[in-house]
Parts: C-alpha cells; structure tokens; sequence
C-alpha cells in the first residue's frame, strides 16, 4: 500500500494557521534563516510516525527540491524511500534524483509542451506590478506568482488560459498563487510511476489544492482538508470524476483527521487479507 500526501496545507502548516492554543500543542517541522516556519500538531507527527512503519509513504509538493529539503522533519527525520517535488517533475530515491523519470519528463517536455520561454514572454505583455506581486520560475520548469486576486484582469486571464491549454499548458489560481504548469508535469503521473515502480495494488491520497487533482483522481482513496482551494472550487462548481472524503475539521487539525483516516483505511485493508 501506497500513501502519497501534498504537505503545505495538507500535513504541514505555517503560523498563519496557529492561534492560541495551539502554540502548546505543536511540533516545528521546517526551518529557514533560523526560524521555525511550518509546523505539525504533536498527534500528527505521532500518527505519521505509526503509519511509516505500515506503508510507503511519499510526500508529494510544487516545493523545489531545495525548499523540500528545509522540512527537517520529513525529509531527515522520517526520511521516506520515495519524494516527489516540483509538482511532479522531480521523483527523489533516498534524496537522489531519479535519472530515469527525469529522462521521460524532460523527453515529453521537448515533445508535447510549448517552451517556458515562450510561454513567460506571451505573460510578459498581460502581467502588471498592480497585480503580479513577485513571480518565480521554479527549477525552470514551471512558473509560480504572488498576485492581488482583487486586481486580477480576469477576461484577459481568461484568454491567456485559453492559448495555454492549447499549447500543454495549464493555469491553476490558489489563493495568492497563481500557477502555469505544463500539463505533461503532474503529482499523478509521478505517483503512478512509483506505483509500478513499486508493485502497489492501493493508492491513498491526500492533498488540498487544484494541482493534487490528478494525484486524488489516480488514487483508490482520496482524501482533502476542508478549508482548501479544491473544496472551493467542487462548491463553486469544478467538476471532478472522482469521489474525494474531506474532512470535517479545518485548519491545522485536519491533518490529523486526514492521518486517522490513512490508518483505519489500512488497518481494514490489512484485516480483509
């Protein structure tokens, strides 16, 4: 059995999600320049803890490689076979890139996708300071903006959208994020990947945005925090083919709903042989 998990918003969470009375009840999970910035509540990590030792667990996130690698407590505390970073791009064997899906990824890329740099100089002439706040190009690979929703032109958006899907191309707004993605990189693929890789028969999921769609959707269970952008976007009308269990709590604390969840699916799977 296979459980793969988005971690920012999905398993970890920033001080934007702490309030009193949480301080006391959470672990720091990731550093940078010497500050705690993202933490699990200690039932998470205990929960966590269990579940490594039942199934292959592999953390799946947009995160660079470099930026996976400043959450201290997964990748040299629990220290998973398998990691997944850039949205799927990158596939991580103990730490090491893996040379043969980098190969295929970098193939299909060439293949089937418009080049990056066209794709940032046909945005060049839409984004603005007033509503592109800082805009980053993650490993080259994709591209990855802060935005003011409020100020967002959204009929000129709507067009580019449009001339991005025609090309391999995807955009996918969450919150203050605004990403373009090429639609041959995705959590799902690299999953699947592993799965063969690996001889999984079940895949369970986890993840609480737009880009863990393909990843929940390729999955025997899947499941999604309720305070995420793809809940959102179900109630707002996105249609999905795939049923997806959210869960009843909000904020930092799903993670451990999310977690209970992953171990009573085992413990049933493992009880029927």
């Amino acid at each position: 059995m296979l459980f793969a998990s988005d971690l920012d918003q999905t398993l970890i969470y920033s001080r934007r999600f702490l309030y009193e009375g949480v301080y006391n009840d959470v672990k720091p999970v990731e550093k940078k320049k010497n500050e705690y910035i993202s933490f699990m509540t200690n039932a998470s990590v205990e929960k966590l803890q269990q579940l490594v030792k039942k199934v292959l667990f592999i953390p799946v996130t947009t995160r660079t490689m470099e930026q996976y690698n400043r959450i201290f407590y997964i990748a040299q505390e629990i220290r998973p076979r398998y990691a997944i970073v850039s949205n799927g791009a990158h596939v991580l064997i103990d730490g090491i890139i893996d040379r043969q899906w980098e190969d295929k990824i970098q193939r299909l890329l060439k293949e089937k996708c418009l080049d990056i740099s066209e794709i940032l100089h046909r945005f060049d002439n839409l984004k603005s300071e007033e509503w592109v706040l800082e805009h980053r190009k993650p490993d080259d690979l994709f591209s990855c903006c802060i935005v003011d929703r409020t100020k967002i032109p959204v009929a000129e958006l709507s067009v580019f959208e449009a001339w991005l899907g025609e090309n391999n191309w995807a955009l996918s707004l969450q919150g203050r994020k605004l990403y373009f993605v090429p639609k041959r990189i995705c959590k799902g693929a690299a999953i699947e990947y592993i799965k063969k890789k690996e001889g999984c028969s079940l895949v369970i999921a986890a993840g609480d945005s737009l880009l863990d769609l393909p990843m929940l959707s390729m999955a025997d269970y899947a499941l999604c925090p309720s305070h995420g952008e793809l809940k959102k976007s179900i109630f707002e009308g996105l249609k999905v083919n795939k049923d997806i269990e959210f869960t009843k709590t909000e904020g930092i604390y799903a993670a451990e709903e999310i977690l209970e969840r992953v171990n009573e699916i085992i413990s049933k799977r493992s009880y029927r042989g």
